[in-house]
């Protein structure tokens, strides 16, 4: 079929039509400086991004990849993050996505950078697998429910003896939790922006094996602090002496009576468990009826959480209950060993979304 649509790079005039394609595409009311903050500001580098145009010159589509460095076996590589594929609803059926697609990683080959990589959501999986792309693993949402009726409402498989036994379970529960937290007396600082001392933590946690993305300082203040939508708080966790290396960070965001555990690094499993359990607590303190984390199951966030009560998903439904995550080859040397899920070492945080909450 021939083709009925031309594309060209993107820049910052692109910005409003990028912004009002969102919108349409996703039924959001996001802003400009959003995508200026994405594609223009982050500390690991411009995005590689596209627009498709049809005969008239409207802008009817977008694709962008979004760099992060990252270590590779202890080695830096720069990777690409797929964001944002968007097509206008009147011109969908065109292979606008998947040309688009293929247009960003060429581009992204080109400056030596070996894979593109995505937590896939619905409407995009099918065209993505169709594309190169590859599903290697899933990534699970993990769960602690503080309020039962609403989360069993979420849940979509609430009926009404459920319904009628929310009260007794709210009462097991919160006598559950006044135990395990009420008395904490926690030992997480809020920050309000991250200094040079957590770079140190980052180079003293970061895994030799497998594929670990960088959260130095200027990444930290410019993903979590500085994003537009300003919902993410930040907490350090200090070490044993005054002045001395810090333990652990923790990101995280409360809306909507829900509490994400959004992305954090700790210095050990004991540190780890610390972390975990003040962000628990703080989120009882907040009346939350929920706290979720998207982990991979190979994570060790994974065991602790488990080791204070949080729950797998059970029954699974996918793109609720769990992510499936994807990759593509953005060059032929990329490396098939990194096809292995248990090589990537990712948290919600590393989502391509600004705020975990809708």
């Amino acid at each position: 079929m021939e083709r009925t649509w031309t594309w060209r790079e993107a820049g910052a005039a692109d910005r409003e039509e990028q912004c009002r394609l969102f919108n349409a595409c996703f039924r959001k009311n996001k802003q400009v400086d959003t995508f200026v903050w994405k594609y223009e500001q982050n500390p690991h580098g411009p995005a590689v991004s596209r627009v498709a145009m049809d005969h008239s010159g409207r802008v009817v589509g977008s694709y962008s990849y979004v760099p992060r460095r990252f270590r590779r076996d202890g080695e830096r590589v720069v990777l690409m993050q797929a964001s944002d594929a968007m097509v206008s609803p009147d011109a969908r059926r065109q292979g606008i996505f998947t040309g688009l697609d293929d247009v960003v990683c060429e581009a992204s080959a080109a400056r030596g950078v070996p894979w593109a990589f995505a937590y896939s959501g619905r409407l995009s999986y099918n065209g993505f697998l169709g594309n190169g792309w590859k599903d290697i693993g899933k990534a699970s949402v993990y769960r602690y429910r503080f309020r039962s009726e609403r989360s069993l409402r979420r849940m979509g498989r609430v009926g009404p003896l459920a319904a009628h036994a929310a009260p007794l379970l709210d009462l097991n529960w919160s006598w559950r939790d006044r135990r395990r937290f009420a008395g904490l007396k926690s030992r997480l600082i809020r920050l309000e922006r991250f200094d040079s001392s957590v770079d140190e933590l980052c180079e003293a946690a970061t895994p030799t094996l497998g594929l670990f993305g960088e959260r130095d300082a200027e990444w930290l203040n410019w993903r979590y602090v500085d994003s537009p939508s300003g919902r993410q708080e930040c907490y350090v966790l200090p070490g044993e002496t005054p002045g001395g290396p810090l333990n652990g960070y923790l990101i995280v965001e409360f809306h909507a009576g829900h509490a994400f555990l959004v992305d954090h690094l700790a210095r050990s499993s004991t540190a780890r468990h610390e972390l975990f359990h003040s962000f628990s607590a703080l989120a009882y303190q907040r009346g939350v009826h929920e706290a979720t984390a998207l982990l991979f199951d190979h994570n060790p966030a994974a065991e602790t959480l488990l080791g204070l009560g949080w729950q797998r998903p059970k029954p699974i439904k996918l793109f609720r209950d769990m992510f499936p995550f994807i990759v593509r080859a953005c060059r032929s040397d990329a490396g098939p060993e990194d096809e292995k899920i248990g090589r990537w070492h990712l948290a919600d945080g590393d989502r391509d979304a600004e705020h975990m909450s809708a």
